[in-house]
């Protein structure tokens, strides 16, 4: 499924520039906090928009890695070096000169922040997409016809579930979930720059009070209000 993906992508990249200029969109954006299932939530989500709109022919498809994907063949990188390089703590020099010395080239953060943002534009101006993170709700604030959904959780409900999904003590899953939560706003405030007032996201669900079945029903009602579906 993901190979038929990438090829699509491939194949049709250069359209988007027409549709552009015609009717981008629709696209729905989920970014959520750590601990908050944002991959289990799109595939429900995704499943459940398909049903209701019942037409194989505007099927929707929700993305997430691949996002990183299609960034590393652009790039020509691992996708684990993008990971790598994408994370969000401050590198030393000597960091930037070990990665380059074991790469075939070194691609610098700002690079692999423009190729992210021109994947996650194509996919979202093709539209019936569901993508999850990458700072999509950033990017994609300008497409009329675009919900943007953030998943959040009191500190203590994510780190129980990041616990047991680890099998790791509470501290140590607190640790984890403040620095993923950082290191994610870092990232979407890096495609707002001087916007970061901005109220990126049209709904937000505590996780804590609702399940995934009740905020698809209510983001499906939603979709369907402002013509997205």
């Amino acid at each position: 499924m993901e190979t038929n993906f990438l090829i699509k992508y491939m194949n049709d990249r250069v359209m988007h520039f027409t549709k552009k200029m015609i009717d981008p969109g629709p696209v729905i954006t989920i970014s959520r906090e750590c601990g908050c299932s944002g991959g289990a939530f799109a595939e429900k989500l995704t499943e459940s928009i398909n049903k209701r709109v019942n037409d194989p022919a505007k099927n929707w498809k929700w993305v997430s890695k691949e996002i990183l994907n299609l960034a590393s063949k652009e790039l020509k990188i691992n996708p684990d070096q993008i990971k790598s390089l994408l994370n969000l703590e401050e590198k030393t020099l000597l960091d930037k000169m070990v990665f380059s010395f074991a790469n075939k080239y070194y691609v610098n953060d700002a690079k692999i922040r423009i190729v992210i943002q021109e994947v996650i534009r194509n996919i979202a101006i093709r539209g019936n997409a569901v993508i999850v993170g990458r700072g999509s709700e950033a990017l994609t604030l300008d497409i009329p016809r675009s919900l943007h959904v953030r998943l959040y959780a009191p500190l203590s409900w994510k780190t129980a579930v990041i616990s047991e999904r680890g099998n790791i003590s509470h501290e140590e899953a607190k640790k984890i979930v403040i620095q993923v939560d950082k290191q994610r706003a870092k990232f979407r405030d890096a495609y707002l720059h001087k916007n970061k007032d901005i109220i990126a996201n049209d709904i937000e669900f505590n996780c804590a009070k609702f399940s995934q079945e009740e905020m698809v029903s209510v983001i499906l009602n939603i979709a369907e209000l402002k013509s997205l579906i």
